[in-house]
């Protein structure tokens, strides 16, 4: 199982599991995404948990409030997790 934590607007994180995507993102006690101020935070809520890999998919609007093109696919990286 994979581990996938995405940034949305505002320096904020939502995370879920799955094998290739993500299949459950975590949930608060309303049924509703789960999001997070920090990665750490992340790490605190599957502490004790093994993953494959964890990858993180940046979602920036920089390039466009720039006035620059802005990418079709947010960059997408493996984090070291220990």
């Amino acid at each position: 199982m994979n581990l996938f934590i995405e940034s949305i607007e505002g320096g904020t994180y939502i995370a879920g599991t799955g094998e290739t995507k993500v299949d459950t993102f975590f949930l608060d006690k309303y049924s509703k995404t789960l999001s997070f101020q920090c990665i750490n935070n992340i790490k605190l809520r599957v502490e004790g948990q093994k993953f494959e890999n964890v990858w993180l998919k940046q979602n920036t609007p920089y390039e466009e409030m720039c006035g620059l093109d802005s990418s079709t696919e947010s960059p997408v990286i493996r984090l070291d997790w220990k």
